[in-house]
């Protein structure tokens, strides 16, 4: 069961389901049977350079939201809103103001990204962060239906690192992350007042609400393809 977070454990948890869904992520790349990311339709993008994690994988969901996965983060990004990159042992939110219009393979080649400071860009992290989170999670829940949980408990058991969350609960993990996503961004105090709801009226009301339907791809009920477009 996942137990409520406080506030200062917040952050480190985040830190820790990250990394540990990297490296899943990098045991669904590596799978004897099959590349999971490259059967799921995403495109794969070697890096020329040295050094590991810099392969970049791409997709462009039905609701025209984009990921980019490396071994180093996760960006996400959605129309009208920007992106936010979530980098490996940090989980600070970075925002930036439109996807990569090719392929990168280090951070530092992620142009713009900007720490948010105002309240307008921290409602805009907000609704980013919450939306990856729930793409996560809708991925988590995929692998589960798919390939079954003994599937990613054999690749958590094949790390050496403490398991941050076991492979039965990571889905609903990223779901209580995204429902945290206010306390790793700014405080709940921010939207509060005139001044809160005249912010909040400057966006779009699915960015500050996403429906809880929100996923990379429909899960029940559609086709591959229909689940994940390439970008």
């Amino acid at each position: 069961m996942i137990e409520r977070w406080a506030r200062k454990d917040l952050r480190r948890r985040a830190v820790a389901l990250l990394d540990q869904q990297l490296w899943c992520w990098g045991r669904d790349v590596a799978r004897p049977a099959g590349n999971v990311l490259l059967e799921l339709g995403m495109f794969r993008y070697r890096s020329t350079g040295p050094g590991p994690g810099r392969t970049a994988y791409t997709g462009r969901a039905a609701d025209d939201s984009v990921v980019w996965l490396w071994g180093f983060g996760l960006l996400f990004c959605l129309p009208n809103l920007g992106g936010v990159f979530l980098r490996r042992y940090k989980f600070d939110p970075l925002l930036i103001a439109r996807p990569p219009g090719h392929p990168v393979h280090a951070p530092e080649h992620l142009v713009g990204l900007t720490r948010p400071t105002t309240a307008r860009q921290r409602v805009v992290a907000n609704a980013l962060v919450r939306a990856a989170a729930e793409w996560v999670a809708g991925y988590e829940h995929w692998i589960a239906e798919t390939l079954g949980t003994s599937y990613r408990g054999a690749a958590l058991a094949s790390r050496d690192k403490p398991t941050a969350v076991p492979a039965p609960e990571m889905a609903r993990a990223w779901e209580h992350l995204a429902k945290k996503a206010p306390r790793l961004t700014f405080t709940q105090t921010t939207l509060t007042g005139a001044r809160g709801k005249l912010l909040t009226g400057l966006l779009p009301a699915a960015a500050i609400v996403p429906s809880p339907e929100r996923r990379l791809w429909k899960r029940y009920g559609t086709t591959q393809p229909s689940r994940f477009r390439t970008a």
